[in-house]
């Protein structure tokens, strides 16, 4: 099929999602995010060839995009991003339903920021918007779960929001422990790793030396790696490991190595899946209003990860935690990404319901 994607970047970490889906189907790339904007917010982009499209924002409450140029073109699919502030996607889903081509709305299909309250009722303005299109991409199954009481199943699928984990898990490399933390200059017996970009206040980034200040600074170590405006400052603390923002594969295999435990207050989105691919227990807080948390959230559960209930109870469990509890936590981590969150399982959800809408044609 002809499929037609309109999508804000493509970021590093989603090209290996395109890259297959576009081994079955031939697909035309329209973004309206600008490389510079993306360099901005830390995104490393992707190679894969694409048309830029003009875009206007109003009092950064409402999108406008120049959408002709993919109007112009006829596909089988369209894809659009689930951004309801976008007058375009609105404009687009409705002048669809006069073509032969079929529209997927694909995006969280919540609000992350007020998740707690759309759980238990949706807006209904989202909900006018989803139903616009003929089928829905959501990121995982509790947004489908949610969506089930609105629009009928068979217009929804999960995909298991995900990164190229497998790279991760079938890795055959032989790493030593003690030789990297040498190799590091690190010397705490238990370490922390932080791996996301400073970008966001929902990451509750001060969080982070807060924790710091809170522990022995000779037994845990916290290993950092990212950059952006919000980065607090580290320089004065002797126990965290500044790397800044780190592409090499290589690299950030050695750090996690090291590393025992993931630690990211909140904002979890797919440094969740990387961390659990690793085989690292993560620890995080309750969402809640203070503590946002990103739909990847739902795949922590008491076998991999302590989500704590805020920083006395983070530190009560910690004082607690042994050396053999760590490992089973890890298993347990790794074990998860192995069974759910693999890119495979990410690119044959979509292709299955590529298909579903082929057939409907």
């Amino acid at each position: 099929m002809n499929l037609g994607i309109l999508y804000p970047r493509i970021s590093h970490y989603r090209e290996e999602f395109f890259e297959e889906i576009m081994k079955v189907h031939n697909i035309d790339f329209y973004l309206y995010e600008s490389i510079k904007e993306s360099e901005k917010d830390n995104f490393k982009n992707s190679y894969i060839q694409a048309t830029y499209l003009k875009t206007f924002e109003l009092l950064k409450k409402v999108r406008l995009i120049n959408t002709i140029p993919m109007m112009k073109k006829k596909y089988d699919v369209v894809i659009l991003i689930g951004e309801m502030r976008s007058i375009s996607v609105w404009f687009l889903l409705i002048y669809y339903k006069f073509t032969k081509t079929k529209t997927i709305l694909w995006g969280h299909g919540i609000s992350i920021h007020t998740y707690l309250i759309e759980s238990k009722k949706l807006n209904s303005l989202r909900v006018a918007f989803h139903k616009l299109a003929d089928h829905n991409w959501y990121y995982t199954k509790n947004e489908v779960e949610i969506w089930k009481s609105y629009i009928l199943e068979d217009r929804l699928t999960p995909l298991n929001n995900t990164i190229n984990i497998e790279e991760i898990l079938n890795s055959t490399k032989s790493l030593d422990k003690e030789k990297l933390k040498d190799k590091y200059n690190i010397n705490t017996e238990i370490n922390f790793i932080f791996s996301a970009r400073f970008s966001k206040l929902e990451r509750r980034a001060d969080l982070i030396p807060e924790l710091v200040k809170l522990l022995d600074k000779d037994k845990y170590g916290f290993i950092i790696i990212g950059d952006g405006n919000l980065k607090p400052d580290f320089s004065s603390f002797s126990n965290v490991y500044d790397f800044g923002a780190i592409y090499d594969r290589d690299i950030k295999d050695e750090l996690f190595e090291i590393a025992d435990i993931y630690y990211q207050p909140g904002w979890m989105g797919l440094s969740t899946n990387e961390a659990l691919a690793y085989g690292k227990m993560v620890l995080t807080f309750e969402r809640s209003k203070e503590i946002k948390q990103c739909v990847e959230y739902t795949y922590l559960n008491d076998k991999n990860s302590y989500i704590a209930k805020d920083m006395n109870d983070l530190v009560l469990f910690l004082s607690t935690l042994s050396y053999e509890e760590i490992i089973q936590y890890s298993n347990n981590a790794r074990e998860y990404a192995q069974k759910n969150l693999t890119l495979k399982t990410m690119v044959d959800n979509a292709l299955d319901s590529l298909k579903v809408l082929e057939n409907q044609s």
